[in-house]
C-alpha cells in the first residue's frame, strides 16, 4: 500500500512538468506576396500595379509577446505614368520595370501572449501585432528606357496577424507600408523640377506578405545562465 501512494505522490509531482509546453526560441522560413510602389508616377492610388514579393524571416522571439524579425526581400516593382494624369515638365512620360532587395530588422508587438499549449499565461493561438523598424535596400532595372541603380534607407511600419498551426509551425500575414529616405527607387529623380526634398519626391513601397516559419532551439526554462 505505502509503495502504491509514493508512486502517487511521485506521479503527481512529475504531472507538472510533463504539462510543461515545448516553448522555442527562433523561427526560420519563406514568404510570398505582393508589393507595389507609391511615388512619382503613382501619387494617388493606394495599391497599383502589384508584383510578386519573396521575401525569407528570420525570427527571434523575446518572450510571448515581443520578437525580432529580420527580413531579407525581393520584389519586382513596375509602373506607367500613361496610367494616371499626372502632367511632367515637358509632357514627359515615364515607365519603369525595377527589382528591389532589401534587408531589415523589425521588432513585433503582439496584442496578446502568442503561444501553443494552456498554462497561467493564457496563451493564444492567434495574436494581431503591430511592427516597425530599420531596413537598407537596393534597387535596380530599367526606368524610361535607362539601366539606374539606387541604394537607400528605409523604415518600414505595419501590422499583422499570426497563427500558431502547430507546436513548431506558424502562419503569419503582414501588411507594411514602408518609406524610403530616397526619390529614385524607380530610378525618377525630381521630375517636376521643384527640388528631390520636397514630399511629393519620397518613395514609399506597399506590401502585404504570408510567411510560414519552422521554429527551432527549445527554449530552457531551468536553465540559470539563459534569459528566458
Amino acid at each position: 500500500m505505502h509503495k502504491y501512494l509514493l508512486f502517487l505522490v511521485c506521479l503527481m509531482g512529475f504531472c507538472p512538468v510533463w504539462a510543461q509546453e515545448k516553448e522555442y526560441m527562433y523561427e526560420l522560413g519563406p514568404g510570398m506576396g505582393a508589393s507595389w510602389l507609391h511615388g512619382d508616377v503613382n501619387r494617388s492610388s493606394t495599391i497599383y500595379s502589384p508584383q510578386t514579393d519573396f521575401s525569407l524571416v528570420f525570427r527571434y522571439n523575446v518572450n510571448l509577446r515581443w520578437a525580432i524579425a529580420v527580413d531579407a526581400d525581393w520584389m519586382r516593382l513596375k509602373g506607367d505614368s500613361r496610367d494616371f494624369d499626372n502632367v511632367f515638365v515637358g509632357d514627359a512620360q515615364w515607365t519603369f520595370n525595377r527589382e528591389y532587395c532589401q534587408l531589415s530588422v523589425r521588432p513585433e508587438f503582439s496584442f496578446w501572449n502568442y503561444g501553443w499549449g494552456a498554462d497561467y499565461r493564457e496563451k493564444h493561438r492567434v495574436a494581431p501585432f503591430l511592427t516597425t523598424g530599420i531596413g537598407f535596400g537596393c534597387a535596380t532595372g530599367s526606368s524610361s528606357g535607362s539601366d539606374k541603380t539606387a541604394t537607400l534607407f528605409t523604415v518600414p511600419v505595419g501590422l499583422g496577424v499570426k497563427w500558431k498551426m502547430a507546436p513548431r509551425w506558424d502562419l503569419s500575414l503582414t501588411a507594411l507600408w514602408t518609406k524610403a529616405f530616397g526619390d529614385d527607387i524607380d530610378g525618377i529623380t525630381d521630375p517636376y523640377k521643384i527640388g528631390t526634398q520636397a514630399p511629393v519626391n519620397t518613395d514609399w513601397i506597399g506590401s502585404v506578405m504570408v510567411h510560414i516559419t519552422w521554429s527551432f532551439k527549445e527554449r530552457c526554462f531551468e536553465c540559470h545562465n539563459q534569459d528566458n
